[in-house]
């Protein structure tokens, strides 16, 4: 009866730990936002894998998406900020969002 138990509890036990992971984030800024415009703001997500394998260029994926949304094509006061989700070490969940001011 005891094996029984932890047998319908270990994969509860995995489950749980699988689901919580360590967040660490990084921000940079150009400058300050308090320009003149319409706020523009975009996010781009990718996966890696053992720390090893990182998603190339998601910071550049956002700021291009930042632009796409500006109809003159020109942006100002641009802040970044990536953030990284670890799911026990093996898988990592990298976000990345942009804001900034249209002209």
């Amino acid at each position: 009866m005891r094996r029984f138990k932890v047998l319908m509890i270990a994969p509860i036990a995995v489950a749980a730990i699988s689901m919580a992971g360590c967040v660490f984030l990084r921000s940079s800024s150009i400058s300050e936002v308090h320009g003149k415009g319409a706020p523009v703001s975009a996010s781009t997500s990718d996966l890696g894998f053992l720390h090893l394998i990182e998603p190339s260029n998601i910071t550049d994926a956002s700021a291009g998406k930042l632009v796409v949304g500006c109809p003159s094509g020109r942006v100002t006061d641009v802040q970044t900020e990536l953030s990284v989700r670890d799911f026990l070490g093996i898988v990592q969940d990298y976000e990345s969002d942009a804001n900034g001011v249209c002209l």
